[in-house]
């Protein structure tokens, strides 16, 4: 019998990026068996070569889960060239048994033109995605105007423009509350976005840089934010997106969070 989605059990994960390990083996034994938690988010700046077959073996010996976040720049490779990036990136997904592919927009300094180019290639790789089970999650990312750097992603209508064009279970949205804070908008994303929210960066700042602060340790209305996914009917993934700094107790915190925020009272 399926569980409601209300019901279904929290998939709680982190980034590789903010916890220390020496070796994948150790990464997984640390997520796994220390931290609690159900997936790791890898970066392609952390992997390399056989790194991704020994991701795809680690995954299926201890049922971690496994994403890939990719630093590269779709709205400004140009339309062949990301293509063939998102070609390569599902084939990395693939080998270590990534269920979700988490890029940025982009940057580029014609915003409109920018955002259309994200959607072409969304549009040209969704088939690909789709028929290989993982889902390709565009995360929002700085205000457009932060220190010149024209980064797309920033407002809800963004994604907004991504999805009118573009119709596919495998493209989705991966909320970073760290960003939508800096834009004041993380209940707008949530609000209008949760249908397609598929993936979540869990962080927190003053509102003005990306702090990467854990939780509570910043302006965050987290509460609010927590609840709002949670009620949308998302069970995540929700990733750590801040240092351990030698204190587990960091990570679980937010984690005794979710899931009392997630308990139905009785």
């Amino acid at each position: 019998m399926t569980q409601p989605a209300h019901s279904a059990p929290l998939v709680l994960g982190i980034s590789c990026l903010h916890f220390d390990w020496a070796s994948l083996g150790q990464a997984f034994a640390r997520a796994q068996n220390e931290f609690g938690l159900h997936q790791i988010e890898f970066s392609t700046t952390r992997l390399k070569g056989d790194d991704f077959d020994r991701c795809g073996q680690l995954a299926s010996d201890t049922g971690v889960g496994t994403a890939l976040h990719a630093w590269k720049n779709p709205a400004d490779l140009g339309f062949a060239a990301a293509v063939d990036e998102g070609r390569r990136l599902l084939d990395l997904c693939q080998r270590m048994h990534a269920t979700h592919l988490i890029l940025h927009f982009g940057s580029h300094a014609e915003r409109d033109e920018g955002i259309q180019r994200v959607v072409d290639v969304c549009r040209e790789l969704a088939p690909l995605y789709e028929a290989a089970g993982v889902t390709y999650c565009l995360e929002n990312h700085y205000p457009f105007t932060y220190h010149g750097l024209n980064e797309l992603g920033g407002e809800p209508v963004d994604f907004h423009l991504l999805f009118e064009q573009v119709h596919s279970p495998a493209v989705r949205f991966c909320l970073d509350s760290g960003h939508s804070n800096m834009a004041g908008a993380t209940s707008e994303f949530i609000d209008e976005l949760a249908h397609k929210l598929a993936y979540a960066h869990l962080t927190d700042n003053h509102g003005e840089h990306d702090d990467h602060l854990g939780f509570a340790e910043g302006t965050l209305n987290w509460n609010e934010t927590l609840a709002a996914m949670l009620a949308s009917g998302f069970r995540g993934p929700y990733v750590i997106e801040y240092p351990e700094q030698g204190d587990p107790s960091r990570f679980r915190r937010l984690t005794a969070r979710l899931h009392e925020l997630a308990t139905p009272a009785t």
